[in-house]
């Protein structure tokens, strides 16, 4: 089982909850018992970060978290593997709590309840299906809770000391425009990532060898953004990897080769760069730009003919009337005149909407519809619905400038925060014990 637990900054980002205070301890210190050897071990010191302290309990549960979300299977080679990816993650939970300490930035137990929901609603699992699955498995729930906490923080430090730094200018706006004018069809890839660094620090053979490891890993069935979220060390590891669509020339030259040559659902080989290993997962294709008909927004007229309750139309009288609107119904204005002659409540004008956000079987009936002309009779409960588009705005296949500067601004963000978070990890006092 594959739960995205490590990307809910992406998921709370838009509306921000925040956490109850972590309950880890707590429950660690219960589980010494008997105060034996073992508990006394859980119980020590594994790095201290400026004043809080990060115990080996803390490490044990934030590991048994991820053997119980991620599907890889528990061996001591793995836990060797990513023990550093998951005193890193502590190590900066604790930071980003720190500074949201500092800021006055507080958290309430309302909204943690809010937060694992919508990381359960996320990866379609029902309310409650987190405490059930680490009960089963013996794992520690304040991990989780810990977790959700620092980032939903952080998401708040973000806003409140970086956004208003963050300026996009109406020529930056335009120069992306231009840009993806002059690229519009061609190539386009959408790419998820796992980055492995080499540098002075590190023996580049271990790196390919755990390169090795990861891509069996994710060929064998290991979903690939499990595996990136707790492995790569791009920033892209709390969405599972995901680097979204990326035009044919904006890789460097070696990644852009091998994108070249696969094919979609393809992983990569790990691809040497000037700074590590890649693994790449190659998830679609397309042409840059190209329009999307569920983004074309259409004006609609419906006629809706009911079944059910106390205005249903009998056999009858519903075969006679859908024979009218299909013979009848030749315009936008027969269609308004007809529902308020035969239709029922319901019947009438529909405002400009995306095609994409219509119900299903609405959705479908228009989406190659053309104009001036009614649908086949669509059968949803309760009645039958005819609809007529009354007008259609196709997709041009390129962002407006709103949503560019929204990116743009986001992006910028983005950096920033990172560069925040950087600076907080060269300021502290780490002491790292295991």
């Amino acid at each position: 089982m594959n739960i995205k637990v490590l990307s809910v900054v992406a998921v709370l980002a838009a509306s921000v909850a925040a956490v109850v205070t972590p309950v880890h301890a707590q429950q660690g210190a219960a589980s010494q018992g008997g105060a034996n050897a073992a508990g006394a071990g859980a119980m020590g010191i594994a790095a201290v970060v400026n004043e809080d302290i990060i115990t080996v309990f803390d490490v044990q549960s934030r590991m048994a978290m991820f053997l119980a979300t991620s599907g890889m299977e528990n061996t001591p080679d793995l836990q060797r593997r990513i023990l550093p990816q998951v005193i890193q993650g502590l190590i900066e939970e604790r930071l980003k709590l720190q500074e949201a300490k500092r800021l006055k930035i507080t958290t309430t137990e309302p909204e943690v309840r809010n937060a694992v929901e919508m990381i359960e609603a996320q990866n379609g699992m029902q309310p409650g299906s987190f405490r059930k699955l680490f009960t089963e498995r013996n794992v520690d729930l304040g991990t989780l809770y810990s977790q959700i906490e620092s980032d939903v923080a952080w998401v708040k430090v973000v806003r409140q000391e970086l956004r208003r730094n963050v300026l996009v200018a109406p020529e930056e706006v335009k120069n992306v425009m231009e840009r993806l004018k002059a690229n519009q069809g061609r190539p386009e890839h959408l790419l998820s990532e796992i980055f492995l660094p080499v540098n002075a620090t590190t023996s580049e053979g271990d790196i390919r060898q755990l390169a090795d490891r990861l891509v069996q890993q994710a060929r064998s069935g290991t979903p690939f953004a499990a595996i990136a979220q707790q492995f790569s060390q791009s920033p892209t590891a709390a969405v599972g990897g995901d680097l979204g669509w990326v035009m044919q020339g904006e890789l460097e030259a070696e990644l852009d080769r091998a994108v070249a040559g696969m094919e979609p659902n393809e992983i990569s080989e790990p691809i040497r760069s000037t700074t590590g290993y890649h693994i790449l997962s190659l998830r679609g294709r397309r042409a840059s730009g190209a329009p999307d008909p569920m983004m074309s927004v259409v004006t609609l007229m419906q006629i809706y003919l009911p079944t059910l309750g106390g205005r249903a139309q009998n056999p009858a009288q519903l075969a006679q009337n859908s024979n009218t609107i299909m013979t009848q119904a030749a315009s936008c204005q027969n269609m308004l005149d007809l529902g308020k002659r035969i239709g029922g409540p319901g019947s009438g004008g529909i405002e400009p909407i995306r095609v994409g956000g219509l119900p299903d079987k609405v959705r479908d009936a228009v989406a190659s519809l053309p104009v001036n002309r009614v649908s086949p009779p669509i059968e949803v409960t309760g009645a039958r619905l005819f609809v007529m588009v009354c007008q259609r705005i196709d997709d041009s296949g390129l962002p407006d400038e709103n949503q560019i500067a929204s990116k743009l601004e986001n992006d910028k963000l983005e950096n920033l925060a990172r560069q925040k978070l950087r600076d907080l990890r060269r300021q502290a006092l780490v002491d790292v014990r295991i």
